[in-house]
């Protein structure tokens, strides 16, 4: 039955808005690349190191004046910033605050260490990931179809909890970590403040998102958690160069899955569905390799 003029079919009243387009200048840190918010999400979600390190990056700046002296003014705003606001402010949230946004959403962060297996959206996430593998990892051509159809199957299940997500609640998580995270990676990315840790800054642009990996970015991170020897935040957490990196592959994989399911669960064609299952796989690998990391 057609559709009357005016009104949205069934279909597309369910599903979530279309990708979005920013209309507000954003800095490279804080870029909507992701199609959908609850995407943009859980790449910030799974990089929380970066902001639970903030508070840290300005204590070390303030107890060493003479190896911080040729930082700017601009960075030593966004410094004092993060070193008062922390936990007092909407937009810079402590670790608990972060946890007690985005935890009902999205479970544990898939970058910590963390036994939250059970919630909805990580049965939903594991559920899809196994049904990639099952596909990718089979022995012969027989039961391909079927093993696509069941991957087919879960991203429509992953679809109906993304769904229930996709909204005002996320969003607003969103746009309450996203200005904090950017900060801590502009103080990552300073030339300057990195100097005065003796080591180079972290690249410009996107990074640590969009799957950017770089040595000399993980390795200020590294050397930041190194220095925070004892925390209560399940987020702050030695993190090796190489367990950041891995974290930052999950934190890619993780949201491009996300929002291939989003933008389209039903992948009727193969190709499509071949290309969304590749991205998923890579997820899956993500993740094994940061769990099999020592450090994890």
């Amino acid at each position: 039955m057609a559709t009357p003029a005016g009104q949205a079919s069934t279909e597309e009243a369910s599903r979530p808005p279309r990708p979005r387009t920013s209309t507000t200048p954003t800095s490279s840190a804080t870029e909507d690349i992701r199609a959908y918010a609850t995407s943009s999400l859980y790449e910030h979600w799974t990089l929380d190191i970066v902001p639970a390190i903030g508070c840290k990056t300005s204590e070390i700046f303030e107890a060493n004046p003479k190896q911080f002296k040729r930082v700017p003014v601009g960075i030593t705003d966004v410094l004092a910033r993060l070193r008062y606001q922390t936990g007092n402010n909407e937009t810079y949230l402590s670790d608990a605050n972060r946890l007690a946004l985005i935890g009902p959403l999205l479970g544990g962060s898939d970058g910590t260490d963390h036994s939250d297996e059970t919630s909805k959206f990580h049965q939903a996430a594991t559920g899809l990931r196994k049904a990639a593998v099952d596909y990718v990892q089979r022995s012969f051509d027989t039961g391909e179809r079927q093993l696509r159809n069941a991957f087919r199957d879960a991203a429509k299940t992953m679809y109906a909890y993304l769904t229930v997500l996709e909204g005002a609640v996320t969003a607003n998580a969103l746009s309450r970590v996203s200005t904090h995270f950017g900060d801590v990676v502009t103080i990552l990315q300073s030339a300057e403040y990195c100097s005065g840790l003796g080591l180079p800054p972290a690249p410009g642009g996107l990074w640590p998102r969009a799957g950017i990996v770089d040595g000399d970015g993980a390795a200020v991170v590294a050397e930041l958690t190194d220095r925070e020897a004892t925390t209560d935040s399940p987020s702050m957490m030695q993190v090796s160069v190489t367990r950041f990196v891995a974290i930052q592959r999950v934190a890619d994989y993780g949201a491009a899955s996300l929002d291939a399911v989003l933008n389209d669960p039903s992948m009727d064609d193969d190709i499509q569905a071949n290309d969304v299952i590749n991205i998923v796989y890579r997820w899956w690998t993500a993740l094994r390799d940061c769990r099999s990391d020592p450090d994890y």
